[in-house]
This record gives C-alpha cells, sequence and structure tokens, in this order.
C-alpha cells in the first residue's frame, strides 16, 4: 500500500482515488438516507409552488384534509368524506418497496391488539402501481387492521399537501384535528399510548415535526 509522506502531500494517483473513494462514499451515504424517498421531485404540482402552499393550509387549518385516492377494495375509489370525523385516524403515506414501511407494517400487524381504537387509511404515492399496493396488503395482512382504505394517491395530493420530501409518513387525528405527525418511522410506544388515552399532546408548528 502506497503511504503519504511525511510532508503532507500525497501522490496525484493517491488524492485521485481519494477523492473517488470519499464522493462513493458520499453517494452510498445519501442513497441510504433517503432510500424510502420517492417523494421528493413527486409532487403533482410542477411549477413547485403546491408543497409551500398546501403546507400552510395544512397548518392553517388542521383537520382531516380533503382526498380521494383509488383503492384495491373498492374501484370507485375512496373519499375522505366517508371517515368518521370522531376517534383517532391514522393515514400512512407509504411505498410496497420501502424498506422502512415493510417494517411498520410488520410490527403494526404485531401490535394491533393494542391500536384498536385507531382506524387507519394506507396510501401509496402516483408512483406506485395498484397491484403493487395489493400485493404488498396481502403479503402485510393489512385486512386484520380492518383499514377504512388501503390504495394510491394517483395525484399525489397528499405528498404535496403534507409537504413531502420522503417517506415514510404518517399523520394521526383525534376528533378531526391534527395530533400529531411522523416524518419518518412511526413511534409505536407513542402511537399506543394515543390509542390508550395517555398520550400528552405537544403544539404542532411544523411541517418537519415529527420522530
Amino acid at each position: 500500500m502506497q503511504t503519504v509522506e511525511s510532508s503532507g502531500h500525497a501522490p496525484r494517483g493517491v488524492e485521485r482515488i481519494k477523492n473517488v473513494n470519499f464522493l462513493v462514499a458520499v453517494v452510498l451515504a445519501t442513497t441510504a438516507l433517503f432510500s424510502c424517498s420517492q417523494p421528493s421531485g413527486g409532487a403533482s404540482n410542477t411549477d413547485g409552488s403546491g408543497a409551500a402552499e398546501n403546507a400552510a393550509v395544512f397548518y392553517d387549518s388542521l383537520a382531516i384534509p380533503d382526498f380521494t385516492v383509488a383503492t384495491i377494495q373498492d374501484s370507485a375509489g375512496y373519499s375522505s368524506e366517508s371517515i368518521p370525523k370522531d376517534g383517532l385516524l391514522l393515514i400512512k403515506i407509504f411505498s410496497p418497496d420501502c424498506d422502512h414501511c415493510q417494517e411498520e407494517a410488520t410490527t403494526y400487524l404485531l401490535k394491533k391488539d393494542s391500536l384498536l381504537n385507531i382506524k387507519t387509511v394506507w396510501i401509496a404515492g402516483s408512483w406506485v402501481d395498484l397491484t403493487a399496493v395489493q400485493e404488498f396488503a396481502e403479503l402485510y395482512q393489512l385486512a386484520d387492521l380492518d383499514p377504512l382504505a388501503v390504495g394510491k394517491d394517483s395525484d399525489n395530493y397528499l405528498v404535496s399537501y403534507y409537504g413531502l420530501s420522503g417517506i415514510p409518513f404518517a399523520a394521526i387525528y383525534k376528533d378531526n384535528q391534527l395530533l400529531k405527525e411522523y416524518k419518518g418511522s412511526v413511534d409505536f410506544a407513542e402511537l399506543i399510548a394515543i390509542n390508550n388515552g395517555t398520550f400528552v399532546p405537544q403544539p404542532v408548528d411544523s411541517v418537519s415535526g415529527g420522530e
């Protein structure tokens, strides 16, 4: 192995190798960090203004957003108008090929008896084929969770609405008001506390908040 001389100056070949290795390390680290980050650039608004505008609306009104998604249960789709406005609701945005999303689905199934008070909606982004959503639902037995809907947001409306740059993401509502959001993996201990009514909420003041 060629070593760097004590003068502190490495041969040009060594410097090039070091630079290449550094760039490779940066690329690998970035890939790992954003392995489930499909929504970046995936919003349906092409002028770049939609995410910011919808994020502002999000925090002006913390109620469940109005949306319609294509679902695996009903070809006519599912509208948020059908969501009960009392009780607890978890809106889960995922992608079938996201490792973190797969882990969360597995954990949710294992802990489902401790989360019975929370209704769920599982929504994939527009880049996902509905067949892949169906396969994900079957593999992770989402039917056992008795979800209100499992489907895809064909227009990426919710990705834009929540101002997302990556997934997984979840927003939980209580009595039609935002209680907590998770930009990243869900904290299941906290989710169980929410289910049991022992969670002490903090003011929601940033779209970048969450675990």
